[in-house]
């Protein structure tokens, strides 16, 4: 019998297949990485966007791992155990879906981009879900952490060499006028709202 997990396993792992193609059914924020969703403007993005969109995935990737250091401390003093480590990798499964369709800290507090269309780190999704399973083990973890690794260094290295197709001012496709998904009409409102409280 198909154990819950091993179903959770499959619809994680066919996720991840997906994204490894282009594919019309994944959002473009995604998908901007294959050259058939490039439209390019004629232009190059400027330093200094380059220089906020790598800022900002420089103070994710800082918080992340810190964060993701104090469960592995839990771990290895045997504070917490692996279930736990496999609740917190559905726990950020669900944080994901969160921040694509209703608020996203990481975009209003450290990344400071537009949405998730033109977010630097879209595709680090999966490699962030899949962090706590590196001190799991086994053959299911193991796999799940080697494809969202293979999508994240994927994305890294043609971020490095088609640069142009990760910004809006040099990718046409990204630009508001051309977005089907429409997501930033309630995001931004209930973003507007939760920095409000803080500031009071």
């Amino acid at each position: 019998m198909v154990s819950p997990l091993t179903i959770v396993y499959l619809a994680l792992m066919g996720s991840m297949v997906l994204r490894l193609f282009p594919s019309r059914v994944e959002s473009l924020g995604c998908q901007k990485e294959f050259a058939r969703r490039f439209r390019p403007t004629g232009k190059q993005p400027s330093q200094a966007e380059v220089r906020q969109a790598d800022l900002g995935a420089l103070k994710v990737l800082l918080l992340w791992a810190a964060v993701n250091a104090l469960f592995f401390l839990a771990y290895f003093q045997e504070w917490i155990g692996k279930r736990f480590l496999v609740c917190l990798a559905g726990f950020y499964g669900v944080c994901d879906i969160v921040c694509i369709l209703f608020y996203c800290p990481f975009q209003s507090w450290l990344m400071h981009n537009r949405c998730c269309t033109v977010c630097r780190i879209y595709d680090w999704d999966f490699l962030m879900l899949c962090t706590p399973l590196l001190a799991v083990g086994g053959a299911l973890a193991v796999s799940a952490c080697l494809l969202s690794a293979f999508l994240f260094l994927r994305w890294e290295i043609v971020y490095r060499l088609r640069r142009e197709r990760f910004f809006e001012s040099s990718n046409d496709a990204l630009r508001c006028a051309n977005c089907q998904e429409r997501l930033c009409r309630y995001k931004r409102a209930i973003a507007r709202n939760i920095s409000a409280r803080f500031k009071k």
